[in-house]
C-alpha cells in the first residue's frame, strides 16, 4: 500500500491493517507513527542460502498479489517458474542462480534451479514483516 493511502487512514484502522500483516503497532502513537513503522517493516529484506549463495528478496514481495496469485495457481512450464523467481529476487541475482544451476556444458539442471525456487518461496524469513 503506497504511504499516502496510509496517511489517509486513522491509528485505528492502521492498528488493524498492521495486525493482518503480523505487526505490532501498539506503541506507535498516532497515525503517522503508525503508518511509518509499517512502511519500515514492508521495506525489510530477507537474505536466503541457497545454491552457495545469499539472494536478497525484499519481504514486500513475497506479499505482492501478482506472486501470491501464480504461487497459488499452477506453475505450469520452466518459463513461468524462472519469471517468478526474477520477479521476486531480480534478474542480476536470478541470472547468478541460472549460472549456478548451469554444467560445463550447458546443461541447466532444472532440479537445481526446482529447488532453488522452493528454497526461497518457502523460506521462514520470507513469511512476516
Amino acid at each position: 500500500m503506497r504511504k499516502e493511502v496510509m496517511l489517509e487512514m486513522d491509528a485505528e484502522q492502521l492498528d488493524e491493517y498492521a495486525r493482518v500483516l503480523g505487526i505490532d503497532a501498539g506503541k506507535a502513537r498516532g497515525a503517522k507513527a503508525k503508518a511509518a513503522l509499517i512502511e519500515k517493516r514492508r521495506e525489510r529484506e530477507a537474505e536466503i542460502d541457497v545454491l552457495g549463495m545469499t539472494v536478497r528478496v525484499p519481504v514486500r514481495r513475497m506479499h505482492d498479489k501478482r506472486i501470491t496469485d501464480r504461487l497459488t495457481g499452477e506453475l505450469t512450464d520452466d518459463r513461468e517458474a524462472e519469471r517468478l523467481m526474477r520477479d521476486l529476487i531480480g534478474d542480476e541475482q536470478a541470472n547468478e542462480l541460472l549460472e549456478r544451476c548451469t554444467e560445463e556444458d550447458g546443461t541447466v539442471d532444472a532440479d537445481a534451479f526446482g529447488y532453488a525456487i522452493a528454497k526461497v518461496v518457502y523460506s521462514p524469513e520470507l513469511k512476516n514483516f
